[in-house]
């Protein structure tokens, strides 16, 4: 695959830690970090304010809980992949996750090699999607 211009990414979490945390794993990797939400309204609407490639979503937050804010972002015309971020392991989760169009997960605590595979995975995904919608146009 040809070199790629570094995708947008937008973290939202309510722990400055794993915000600090996620910054530092996919520091020298091809993603830029265009922003930060502390909850799920936030994230909404950085989402649509600075449209990032790609969100990195937790689950549990205030004001806006994950999948809440998952169907926000989803229903919007310009859709971010997004990849849902939690300690909570519960299928139920990741099921209602994926159904609400979530593109992927990633469990804390973090484990660096996995979470820049998935983020990989994700930046392939969405290069070959935008790839497929130009070829429609």
């Amino acid at each position: 695959m040809s070199e790629q211009a570094a995708l947008k990414v937008l973290i939202v979490d309510d722990y400055d830690m794993t915000r600090t945390l996620l910054k530092i794993i996919l520091r020298g990797q091809r993603f830029e970090i265009v922003g930060e939400a502390v909850d799920g309204e936030e994230g909404v609407a950085m989402c649509t304010n600075l449209q990032p490639d790609i969100v990195l979503l937790d689950v549990v937050m205030p004001k806006l809980n994950g999948l809440e804010a998952l169907a926000k972002i989803k229903s919007m015309a310009r859709q971010p992949m997004v990849l849902m971020v939690s300690g909570a392991e519960e299928s139920g989760v990741v099921e209602q996750a994926v159904r609400l169009g979530a593109s992927g997960y990633i469990l804390k605590p973090f484990n660096t090699a996995s979470v820049i595979e998935t983020m990989n995975q994700a930046r392939d995904t969405f290069i070959l999607r935008n790839a497929a919608e130009i070829k429609r146009h």
